[in-house]
């Protein structure tokens, strides 16, 4: 009886530059994120091209459909990227923000305002372009919004309770912030940020100020 040959290993993954394949594929991601945060923030994702995308990453077009299929495909990863860095800078700020009704509203916008105002192709991806590219991009700017709007309901209902403010409905408040909030902050970026970021962040806060003078609790 013949004895069982040994199982082959599998052979080694070839490195380049000591970097296997799969991150350097990773790194040219990252790198169409990069351009398509420039493309799409100064020209709009509607006149933008596959190879200009290329050309800001500095890579050729094979390497584009390594990673994406589509131009919407490559817009939805840079959202959920500008997504992800914007919530980790708010919950940062939150960490360090003082325990009081203002104390935690005002960082948090302060934190959003900057990161469109430091720059404005973010906001131009995130405020304008979301909202007609595909029900897949918009179904992720909703998700977005809906989870700033939980963290708000959050502080809403600890700092506010709903009994002192009568036939409020918090939840349904909350997302109207949120509304309010954004279209603030788009109006002030269509009108090249000319207005002081302080007196923005106090425009955003006089809704909730109103709000905590309602239920009779100092802001």
């Amino acid at each position: 009886m013949e004895s069982a040959l040994p199982d082959t290993p599998p052979s080694p993954k070839r490195r380049y530059g000591g970097v296997l394949p799969e991150e350097r594929q990773r790194l040219r991601r990252a790198k169409l994120i990069e351009g398509a945060i420039e493309v799409f923030g100064t020209k709009g994702f509607h006149a933008a091209t596959v190879r200009e995308v290329c050309v800001a990453a500095h890579l050729t077009e094979r390497y584009f459909y390594e990673s994406f299929k589509t131009l919407p495909q490559l817009f939805l990863a840079t959202y959920a990227d500008l997504r992800e860095q914007l919530m980790a800078l708010t919950l940062a700020a939150l960490k360090k923000a003082e325990p009081t009704p203002l104390g935690m509203l005002e960082p948090a916008i302060r934190v959003f305002l900057e990161f469109i105002r430091d720059d404005p192709r973010r906001g131009r991806i995130m405020l304008v372009d979301s909202l007609g590219v595909n029900d897949e991009v918009a179904a992720l700017s909703g998700a977005t919004a809906r989870d700033y709007s939980t963290m708000l309901r959050h502080y809403l209902h600890l700092l506010v309770p709903e009994p002192q403010v009568g036939d409020v409905n918090l939840d349904l408040l909350a997302d109207g912030m949120i509304g309010l909030n954004v279209l603030l902050a788009a109006r002030w970026m269509h009108d090249g940020f000319a207005e002081p970021i302080d007196k923005v962040v106090q425009t955003n806060l006089l809704p909730y100020q109103g709000l905590m003078s309602l239920a009779g609790k100092p802001a």
